[in-house]
Parts: structure tokens; sequence; C-alpha cells
């Protein structure tokens, strides 16, 4: 369980160039010349030459869920090398159980004849927690103040979410009023370091965030904020739909007409899942150019559309029991998404299914086809949206 912002933050490095940075300068702490060949890999880890008194060796770095092949694999081509090497260090932010890693280790040290060292998550986490003089290194890298031990991230999170849709059921947005009428769709963006102390950015630092709900925006800066909105709410009057952007690295966006329409029952437009898919895409990459690191926690909010069912084409066949929302606030599970490379649909899927499965609807979302794999006996899942076949 991640107790701490620093471990939530080192899981959700999401690139291995930050973690080859972040273990270089570990490794130069601890007296080691570091030298880069700027070699990457295709998972973004990265190769490095280390000198250390008479000895030398490298260091691989890999995000890499499946650490021990990518282990393995990195040693092999290590030792096709011309050069010869006296030790070997593996950078991961995986978390294996220590008596797994000792023995790889051993195994490898067995095998080619290197002195072998995992440094894995807790190892790396020990010495940016453990070390005060390596706090630096937890904020340059990871954005976040290692002293703040022990809290509980997802808890203040949450609450920083509940304090936003608060402001929204009283039809505040963070820089004016919002249309009075019509119910809200609202998408949260919100990083560890939305709840840390560590960023020193400004709006001017931040880029353009991506429109919700208009393709027709424009963006202006206000304190500390970036907002991407409509000409309504540029112009003075109550937005309709908006992404505000904040210095601390949290976005909202909001719309009150993209995703519904009224008819003899109120319904929510079928593409609701694609509208928000290509929302967050276009998010994760905006927070990447800012340099804002995951993981970020991702929540979907549906308000004052209690009267609201799931919407669907013509030539589809519903359920036969259509039901409401029947809540004020509807929130789809709360997403975390530990890295700016990854299948948002497929991470996004079981919150669309718990809308999808509110209205009636019991296979779930009709945005995706399910599939059985002989081999393995499981389900399969691939993002289809409707109207693109």
């Amino acid at each position: 369980m991640t107790n701490t912002v620093l471990e939530a933050a080192l899981q959700g490095i999401g690139d291995g160039a930050r973690l080859e940075q972040l273990a270089s300068d570990l490794l130069r702490r601890e007296g080691y010349d570091v030298d880069p060949t700027g070699t990457r890999g295709p998972d973004g880890g990265r190769d490095s030459l280390l000198y250390r008194d008479s000895e030398n060796g490298i260091l691989h770095c890999s995000i890499s869920a499946d650490w021990e092949p990518k282990i393995k694999s990195d040693a092999e081509k290590v030792s096709n090398h011309e050069e010869s090497y006296d030790f070997f260090i593996f950078a991961t932010n995986q978390n294996p159980a220590a008596i797994k890693r000792d023995r790889v280790e051993r195994e490898l040290e067995d095998e080619y004849g290197w002195q072998v060292r995992i440094w894995d998550f807790e190892r790396l986490r020990n010495r940016l927690m453990g070390d005060n003089e390596n706090h630096d290194l937890a904020i340059e890298h990871l954005s976040v103040t290692p002293g703040k031990a022990f809290e509980d991230v997802s808890e203040n999170v949450d609450e920083l979410y509940s304090r936003f849709i608060e402001r929204l059921h009283n039809r505040e947005s963070p820089v004016g009023p919002i249309q009075e009428d019509g119910p809200i769709v609202a998408v949260h963006f919100i990083p560890i370091q939305a709840v840390d102390d560590s960023d020193n950015r400004i709006a001017m630092d931040l880029p353009d965030p991506p429109a919700f709900g208009s393709r027709y925006s424009i963006t202006e800066r206000i304190g500390r904020v970036a907002v991407t909105g409509d000409q309504h709410g540029i112009g003075g009057d109550p937005y309709r739909q908006y992404t505000v952007f904040h210095s601390d690295g949290w976005m909202e966006a909001v719309s009150t007409r993209m995703d519904f329409y009224r008819s003899d029952i109120p319904q929510i437009k079928y593409g609701f899942d694609e509208a928000v898919v290509e929302f967050v895409e276009k998010a994760l990459d905006c927070c990447e150019d800012a340099e804002i690191m995951p993981p970020f926690y991702c929540y979907i909010t549906l308000i004052d559309a209690e009267e609201f069912t799931m919407g669907k084409p013509q030539s589809v066949l519903g359920p036969d029991n259509r039901r409401t929302l029947g809540t004020d606030e509807f929130v789809l599970s709360r997403v975390t998404l530990n890295s700016y490379d990854l299948d948002v649909p497929y991470e996004l899927r079981r919150a669309f299914y718990l809308l999808w499965n509110q209205c009636g609807w019991q296979t779930g979302s009709l945005h995706y086809n399910e599939e059985r794999n002989d081999e393995t006996g499981g389900v399969e899942y691939e993002w289809e949206p409707y109207s693109t076949r």
C-alpha cells in the first residue's frame, strides 16, 4: 500500500529516462562517476557507464512491470559487450519481494561473474526518504517533499476533489459562474503534486489546456490558471464549458452541453465514453509537456443528471429496463493513471461500465468488444467507439 507522496511519485514515475536521471544522481552521491552513453531502450530505459575506484560497471534502468525478464535480457546483452565489467546495477521502480530480488541477484552473479545490485522501489525509497541529504533529489526528479511522510495520499486527493465538486454544485468554476441550466459532466485530473507544496510554476509555465465539449475555444491566463473555454465565459457570461489548468498541477474540465440531450426521456449521448477518452489522452499529453508527473487520480462526475439515462444509436437494441441515474451526483469509479503512455480506454473501461450498468446495460459500454481468449480462457476488451465503426 502506498502511504506517502514520495512512494506514489516513485511508483508512478512513468518514464525510464527520469528514473535513469534519478538513479544516476543517487549513484554520484555514493561516490560513482556516471557517464551516460545516450543509448535508450524502447521502454525509455537508458544505459550509463559507471566507475568507482579501480572498478567499472554499467547501469540499466527500466519501468517495465515485468522486471525479472527485463533484467535478465539486459544482463545477457551486457555480457556480449566488448568491454568487461566488475558490477551491474539495475534500477527499477517495481517492488518485488526481497527474497525474490536477492535470488535474481545471486543467479546473475553466478552466471556472469559480476557483482549485481538491483535498486528496486524499496532501495530507492529508502535512499530518498531515509537520507536527508537526498531530499533535494526527490524534489528535483519527483516534485515531492520526502518530509511529508505517512500521509494518506488518496484521502488528501479525495478531499481536494470533494471541495471541487461542492463548488460545482454551486455552479461556480475557479474563474467565474457556470450557466444555471442543465446537467454537468466534469473530469478532474489531480496529480500527487497538487497535495504537496514543492512546485514553483506560474500560469505562464502551463501549456494551453485541451478543450472539453467544444472544438471552438480560446485560451487565456487568469491568476494561477490557464483556461480554455467558450467565448461566453471568456467574455464574462457564465461558462458553458471550460478546462482550467492550475499551476498546482490539477485540471478541471466541465461541460453543460456536450453529453446531454432531451427527448421524452432525457438522455446522455452515447458518445460520452469517446469524448472523455479523447480528453483524457490530450490531458496526459498536456501534463507531460508541463512536466507534471504521474500518477494522476482521475474522477468523472455527472451532476444534476438524476433524470437522465444512457442514449443509444437507433440501430442498436437497448435494455428492456432502462434506468435513470437517480442521483444528483453520480461519480464513476476513481481511476489512477500511473504513466503518460498508457491505454486510456483500457484504464477507463471499468468506470464507463459502472455508468452503463447503472442505466440498465448489463453488458457494459457498447464501445468495447469483448472476446474470449481460447488459450488463457480470459476475456479481452477491444476499444472500438461506435461512431467510428
